[in-house]
């Protein structure tokens, strides 16, 4: 059984060997004439003797040179290897360093290197789009704000199933509700029985959970829907309050917003925007919030909103 790598250093020694072979005849042989026409030595022996002398330093230059190539070669390696190790070792400094499990960025790392070339082009792309949203979202929470484009269902329930003392929540119907009557809204989707669930979860583990449904219109707290709504919060042990425009001095600077561990504020900017007969429920954007500042400026203002609300009856 052939060896390639065996094979390959052969394929390069080979030349260079005969190379040097060539080079010492093509200047031992004219020597060897030169000498013996010209009579400078006085036998045979000698005149051997000196060819042999020169190309043997003709060979032994060559090779000389040769060992110098490589050393540089090598040299080079080597400074590239350990500038390299040296990041790694850098890279590896900090992961160990961070708040991140060690462990489960290897886990990332190892998974990563499983999306090979043999895969087709559109789940390379979309495997790499993936790691690039990952790495663009940790850089972001680095820096304070995180901005997503429309509405991230996967930030609530991931800061939700994480939060370890209180969460506090200001529900504005436009948002849960739905833009028009009463219909149960985000509470009666997947996602928001799953969030539910994710909070009964919290509640078990001693998170006190708060949160205030801001309704617009008083006809709104007659619907049906609207208390069985409050009615699945409270039964699981969330403590529920109602606020209603008449409530406010002005409704305007209202925002859905969630506040997790005091830390964290997650927020949602709604729209509501014609299109012909249709009146469409859409999200501009949402916002993780990390700043201490403007973190406060949301605990304090649910302190306000949550004096101002009363007990569902």
């Amino acid at each position: 059984m052939s060896v390639p790598g065996k094979t390959r250093v052969s394929s390069e020694i080979l030349p260079r060997t005969l190379r040097k072979i060539l080079i010492t005849a093509a200047v031992g042989i004219p020597t060897f004439f030169l000498t013996n026409n010209t009579k400078l030595l006085s036998d045979d022996t000698s005149e051997i003797l000196i060819t042999a002398f020169i190309s043997a330093v003709v060979f032994l230059t060559q090779y000389l040179i040769e060992v110098d190539r490589q050393l540089e070669t090598t040299r080079q390696e080597m400074v590239t290897g350990l500038s390299r190790i040296t990041k790694a070792t850098e890279l590896f400094n900090r992961v160990e360093a961070s708040a991140v499990q060690t462990d489960v960025i290897t886990q990332l790392v190892s998974n990563a290197t499983r999306v090979d070339k043999e895969m087709p082009a559109l789940v390379q792309a979309f495997a790499q789009s993936e790691i690039a949203r990952i790495s663009t979202l940790l850089r972001e929470l680095s820096e304070g704000n995180v901005i997503y484009e429309g509405e991230d269902r996967d930030w609530l329930l991931g800061l939700t199933r994480n939060t370890q003392c209180s969460l506090d929540a200001l529900s504005l119907n436009v948002v849960d509700q739905g833009p028009s009557e009463f219909d149960g809204g985000f509470w009666t989707t997947d996602a928001g029985q799953r969030y539910l669930e994710a909070q009964r979860d919290r509640l078990r583990a001693g998170v006190r959970i708060r949160r205030i449904f801001f309704v617009d219109r008083t006809e709104r707290l007659e619907a049906d829907l609207f208390r069985q709504i409050c009615n699945m919060h409270t039964e699981i042990g969330i403590e529920v309050r109602i606020l209603t425009a008449a409530d406010l001095s002005s409704p305007l600077g209202l925002l859905d917003f969630i506040v997790f561990d005091d830390n964290v504020s997650y927020e949602i900017t709604p729209s509501a925007p014609q299109v012909g007969q249709i009146t469409t429920h859409t999200f501009v954007q949402t916002l993780l919030v990390l700043e201490p500042p403007r973190v406060r400026q949301r605990i304090e203002r649910f302190k306000e909103l949550w004096e101002l609300a009363s007990d569902p009856s």
